[in-house]
């Protein structure tokens, strides 16, 4: 995974980077296609997009992110890319797993997200620990 890692934003597809804001980009220590990095060891999988460094006070902390259309019926494919990567993180990257709090974030490559706030999916999706769906994630 190291040989994947990008400063910045780097490793994310223009179009996706796009999607990721933070007010202070300095505070952007790296980031990693774990799709890509993973695709020929785990090719039947669903993995999830990508892992980015933030610097949070004096330490650094892991958030996942998954670009991915917000149509209620992906609520199944995210919980479960969203497990693969719990269980990866546990098994393969304990180093990473450490340094992720709970940062899992659903960003939609949809300019309609089809899942409202209060509606029973997004209360699957809080449930679960993901964050969103949201088409602009905005790191503070």
């Amino acid at each position: 995974m190291q040989a994947h890692y990008r400063p910045g934003l780097q490793a994310l597809a223009t179009g996706d980077a796009a999607r990721i804001q933070c007010d202070n980009p300095r505070r952007l220590t790296g980031s990693v296609n774990v799709d890509g990095a993973l695709q020929a060891a785990e090719p039947n999988v669903s993995r999830w997009d990508y892992g980015i460094g933030l610097r949070r006070k004096s330490a650094e902390s892991a958030i996942w992110v998954e670009v991915h259309p917000a149509s209620s019926t992906s609520i199944t494919d995210m919980l479960n890319k969203l497990q693969w990567l719990r269980d990866w993180l546990r098994s393969q990257a304990p180093a990473l797993a450490a340094l992720t709090q709970s940062d899992y974030y659903w960003v939609s490559t949809d300019a309609t997200i089809a899942i409202t706030p209060n509606s029973p999916q997004a209360r699957r999706l809080a449930a679960a620990g993901l964050r969103g769906p949201m088409r602009v994630l905005k790191l503070a």
